[in-house]
């Protein structure tokens, strides 16, 4: 039996340079790319895609058109899931957001939220900051969910239209000024009479998907619901 010379050169890789686990450091086993199986199984869950009252659907209540929403970890200051969003946003991470999208569709196959949507649909940034980072951390995470569950994933749908500035020190009501009408959707045709999963990493006033959800509102047929990865606290 011969083994092609890039395996051996993979296995030689892996000795001389392990891959580590992102949350504690300890050399990862070949089943895992980014944190080990005690750090995942810690990631605070919010359980909130089984209550359809729980505080990201409230969020939306009176603002927005959405039929369920939910985030699937709870996302706290100098935690484990702040490390990874900011490594997946700010430090080309590609590979944890594909890793967060893979745990989201395995925590999530079977529920409403899931087995409703017709398409994932990944909050599109300007495509002047998509060139900037090289990706949009959303599709990432679009693209690990469709991994699991083979819905499929529309990113050309929908643009930013406007390079709005950085949300993350803003009150509610400047949020929601910084965001108003900055989206715009461009294909109708892939969206109609679709119940639309929205995507986004991490929510905390929700002005940001208020305004993406208020774009597809104008969707011939459409039925919107909302998920992200974290919902902060604070």
């Amino acid at each position: 039996m011969t083994y092609p010379f890039s395996k051996y050169l993979s296995g030689f890789s892996a000795l001389l340079f392990p891959s580590i686990c992102k949350g504690c450091g300890e050399v990862l086993g070949s089943s895992r790319s980014v944190i080990c199986r005690a750090c995942e199984s810690g990631l605070p869950k919010t359980n909130f895609v089984e209550d359809p009252d729980n505080p990201v659907a409230q969020i939306f209540w009176g603002r927005a058109r959405v039929e369920n929403a939910a985030s699937v970890f709870y996302y706290r200051k100098g935690e484990l899931l702040q490390k990874l969003i900011h490594q997946l946003k700010y430090k080309g991470g590609k590979e944890t957001g594909i890793y967060l999208g893979n745990i989201a569709g395995k925590l999530l196959t079977g529920t409403n939220i899931l087995r409703q949507a017709d398409v994932l649909v990944p909050v599109p940034l300007h495509y002047r900051k998509q060139k900037i980072r090289g990706y949009n951390q959303a599709e990432l995470l679009a693209k690990g969910i469709h991994e699991v569950t083979k819905i499929p994933v529309v990113s050309q749908a929908v643009i930013r239209t406007v390079h709005s500035q950085s949300q993350t020190r803003r009150g509610r009501f400047e949020r929601w000024q910084n965001v108003e009408g900055i989206f715009k959707v461009i294909n109708h045709q892939h969206l109609v009479k679709k119940h639309i999963l929205v995507l986004d990493d991490v929510v905390t006033t929700g002005s940001t998907l208020e305004a993406f959800c208020h774009a597809l509102e104008e969707v011939a047929g459409s039925k919107m619901s909302v998920l992200t990865i974290g919902y902060a606290t604070g």
